[in-house]
C-alpha cells in the first residue's frame, strides 16, 4: 500500500514538473519553494541571485537562472543523491522577480512578466489600441543590442517571420505616431490629423480631410515645417489640372492650413 502511494505521488511529482516546464524560465531574483518529501530540514523559501544562483542545505550553489522549475528540480535531486537515496525535489516560483519585459517610448509604457514563454506578436496583441503608434519605427533592445524584426510588418502584415520569442530583460521602444502626422486645416470639409506616408502630397492631405469648402481660398494654402517656415501655395492651377508643380511634397509633422475668403 505504501508503494502504491509512492509511486503515485512520484508520478504527479512528475506531471506538476512538466507543467511547470512548459509554462516559465526562471530568473534572478526570483524567489522559488524548493521542496523535498519526506526531509523538511533540507526544504526551504530561497531567492535567486545576481550570479544566478541558489543556495542549499548540503548541496551548496545551485544553477537556477534561465531553467524551468522542472529541470531544476531534477539538477537538484541529482545533487542530493550523496546524502539521500531517493530524493524527491519539486521547485514552485513564489514570486517573479526578474523575468521581465520592458516597454517605452511615447503612448505606452508598461512592464511586463514573462510567467511563460511569450512572442512578440503575443504580447503586442495585449497592447490594446495601437493606432497611436509607430510601429515601423518600433525595435527590441537585447543585451544592448538591437534586434532585427519588422514590427509593422509583423502585426499589420502577419509576417510570422518577423516573430520571435522574448526573452528577461528584453526592451522594446514604441515610438508615438504623434510625429508621424500632417496636420490639416482651415477651409477644408473636415479639419484633421492625418498619418504621413512617404510620397504624400498637399492636395493628398487635402483631399483626405474632405476637400475644400465652398468658401476655400485655393490659392492661398500655407504649409507650415518643424522649422516653423512658412509657404504660400496656390494650388488653383492644380484642381484645374494645368500646373502640377504647385503639389509640392509633405514631410512628417507638416500643417496644411487653407485659408478661408471673408466673400
Amino acid at each position: 500500500m505504501m508503494v502504491g502511494c509512492f509511486m503515485l505521488l512520484l508520478v504527479l511529482v512528475s506531471l506538476s514538473g512538466f507543467a511547470a516546464a512548459a509554462d516559465y524560465l526562471i530568473g534572478k531574483g526570483d524567489v522559488l519553494e524548493v521542496s523535498v518529501w519526506g526531509v523538511p530540514e533540507m526544504s526551504r523559501s530561497v531567492t535567486v541571485r545576481p550570479d544566478g544562483k541558489i543556495t542549499l542545505p548540503a548541496v551548496g550553489d545551485v544553477l537556477a537562472d534561465r531553467a524551468t522549475p522542472a529541470e531544476l528540480s531534477k539538477t537538484i535531486s541529482q545533487k542530493m543523491k550523496e546524502y539521500i537515496k531517493q530524493p524527491i525535489v519539486t521547485v514552485s516560483v513564489e514570486q517573479i522577480i526578474n523575468n521581465r519585459v520592458y516597454i517605452t517610448g511615447g503612448d505606452v509604457s508598461r512592464v511586463f512578466d514573462l510567467a511563460k514563454e511569450t512572442t512578440l506578436l503575443k504580447l503586442l496583441s495585449e497592447l490594446g489600441d495601437l493606432s497611436m503608434v509607430d510601429l515601423r519605427r518600433a525595435y527590441l533592445s537585447r543585451n544592448n543590442e538591437k534586434i532585427n524584426t519588422d514590427f509593422y510588418s509583423l502585426y499589420f502584415d502577419g509576417d510570422m517571420s518577423q516573430d520571435i520569442i522574448l526573452q528577461a530583460e528584453d526592451i522594446i521602444f514604441i515610438p508615438s505616431n504623434r510625429l508621424n502626422l500632417v496636420y490639416v486645416m482651415g477651409a477644408v470639409t473636415t479639419p484633421q490629423n492625418l498619418q504621413f506616408y512617404e510620397g504624400m502630397k498637399v492636395m493628398d492631405a487635402i483631399l483626405a480631410a474632405g476637400g475644400f469648402t465652398e468658401f476655400a481660398k485655393e490659392g492661398s494654402v500655407f504649409v507650415i515645417g518643424k522649422d516653423k517656415v512658412k509657404r504660400q501655395i496656390d494650388l488653383k492651377q492644380v484642381t484645374r489640372g494645368k500646373d502640377i508643380s504647385a503639389n509640392v511634397a509633405l514631410k512628417p509633422g507638416d500643417y496644411v492650413i487653407v485659408e478661408e475668403s471673408i466673400f
